[in-house]
């Protein structure tokens, strides 16, 4: 199986090749105009030389254009030389090169002597360079007459230009040669200016591309990883960022500043939010490992006691005067059973009870009727639970809530209430009514509630004291939420001022 490669990879590929190519192409297009520009630009200035050049010369030279007349058109024709980097050479009547600022050694070669001449035997420029036509130009010498006069001709540029004019006579020329491909390093880099200037453009910006590409894909590729870890069952796997191998959250002290929160960009916040989301959940399958704990243990105790108790009166063990006795035992086993098949019904059901079927009632009613099915409880651990309902509405107050799911959230309440008061303790329900809601508040003088357990007290399994194994779900005040939230009214937990135990508080709507 091929080995997928990394989004970083990928996303340095396919940005680098893309870059490559539309620098390829500016290059390539910038540089063509460049060098056809620069070419026609040195053509233009060697036709000119060889004009101003020719221009002097006619006035300079006998009657023939055989010969200078003055020796001051040496001046004028070194200067021009020096200023185009060119070879001028001035051509008489009789194709003789009189004058000269140099000649290619291989150029020399194949020139021959003019055996008339009179004058030293001048080089003879052979008849086929010679400009006939009596025209202007400057072409590349292999496109010329000199083709086989100079070495390696197509990286030449002849420019010539007649000296006057007489009929369809030759006059003779001024010829200005110059090599236009570059010689050394410092020429060549001269002549390809524009795309070495773009190849360095490139790998500049493939240099900020794999910097920018790494800052980008390394968090994705850390949470693809990440992901793939949780996936495969380690709940301990976290994206760490940066040199320190941070481990990012939602929940740390510094990112509660608006201004560092500001600054972070949306892969930082990307990451803060998974991780957090893999600790809740990691959190969450801890305790459900617990909860399954709790109920296996629950399970286990009363269905083992049940067993043994029904397996003694079989075989006897248990006298039949005795019975009543144990049956007694065997009915709260069976309601502790019942309880808890019931909690873990309600989670199960939470997300599609339906709609809550909304109705007019009486408050106080519903929560004496509470009362009443609590009383079993109450007397056998002696615990006295007092209604103080506000003194502004003594005999009923009207509610509007789904009064089934309403005393679903009570009877968790109370009975959470009841299993953590002590033997002989005092619960206290409280009602305090207000323009739009009343608030009912379910205190007692139990342990109460720690500070560092009242964030997690409503969270789904989660049981404060992790010592009493046997007593509650950790499901019930999870449940009262779920109901009291979808209610569209408000629920928390603290300590009670006036017993010194736990205090569940939760509104209910006034029509």
């Amino acid at each position: 199986m091929r080995k997928r490669l990394s989004i970083y990879t990928r996303t340095l590929l396919i940005i680098s090749l893309s870059i490559l190519v539309i620098f390829f192409v500016l290059g390539f297009t910038y540089g063509t105009v460049y060098s056809l520009s620069a070419d026609l630009q040195r053509k233009e200035e060697l036709k000119r030389n060889a004009v101003e050049l020719a221009w002097l010369t006619e006035n300079r030279m006998d009657a023939s254009r055989l010969t200078f007349t003055s020796t001051d058109i040496t001046g004028h024709i070194s200067f021009a030389a020096r200023s185009t980097a060119a070879f001028v050479w001035v051509v008489n009547a009789n194709g003789e090169i009189i004058y000269h600022t140099g000649i290619p050694t291989e150029t020399i070669s194949l020139l021959e002597g003019s055996p008339d001449s009179d004058y030293g035997g001048d080089p003879l420029l052979p008849a086929h360079a010679q400009n006939a036509l009596h025209t202007v130009y400057c072409e590349s010498a292999d496109k010329t007459g000199f083709a086989e006069l100079l070495p390696d001709a197509s990286r030449w540029l002849v420019a010539s230009a007649p000296i006057g004019s007489h009929g369809d006579l030759y006059t003779g020329e001024i010829i200005l040669v110059k090599r236009h491909l570059p010689q050394g390093l410092a020429a060549f880099f001269l002549e390809h200016n524009v795309p070495l200037s773009f190849f360095i453009a490139y790998i500049l910006s493939l240099l900020i591309i794999i910097w920018l590409s790494r800052n980008i894909t390394r968090p994705i590729s850390q949470l693809a990883k990440t992901a793939n870890s949780v996936y495969a069952g380690d709940l301990s796997a976290r994206v760490r960022l940066g040199g320190d191998k941070q481990t990012l959250t939602l929940d740390e002290a510094e990112y509660e500043d608006v201004s560092s929160r500001s600054r972070e960009d949306d892969l930082t916040r990307l990451v803060r939010t998974f991780n957090t989301l893999i600790a809740k959940f990691e959190e969450r399958e801890g305790l459900h490992s617990e909860f399954l704990g709790n109920v296996s243990h629950d399970l286990r105790t009363p269905v083992t006691s049940i067993g043994g108790f029904i397996s003694a009166m079989q075989d006897g063990t248990i006298p039949p005067e005795k019975f009543d006795y144990y049956l007694g035992i065997i009915k709260e086993e069976t309601g502790r059973l019942e309880q808890l098949i019931n909690d873990l019904f309600d989670d199960s059901v939470m997300e599609d009870s339906g709609v809550l079927k909304q109705e007019v009632f009486d408050l106080y009613g519903l929560i004496r009727q509470v009362k009443q099915s609590f009383e079993p409880m109450l007397s056998d651990k002696g615990i006295s639970l007092e209604l103080v309902f506000d003194r502004h509405f003594q005999d009923e107050v009207r509610v509007v809530a789904d009064a089934a799911q309403l005393t679903r959230v009570l009877n968790n309440i109370i009975g959470n209430a009841v299993r953590y008061t002590p033997r002989k303790g005092i619960i206290l329900v409280t009602t305090d009514i207000g323009d739009r809601s009343v608030t009912v508040c379910v205190e007692d003088n139990g342990p109460g509630i720690p500070a560092e357990d009242l964030p997690y007290i409503f969270d789904r399994f989660y049981k404060a004291d992790k010592s009493r194994q046997g007593e509650g779900s950790g499901l019930g005040l999870y449940i009262a939420r779920a109901l009291v939230r979808r209610h569209g009214q408000q629920i928390d937990a603290g300590r009670s001022e006036d017993l010194g135990g736990a205090r569940i508080r939760f509104t209910v709507a006034r029509p």
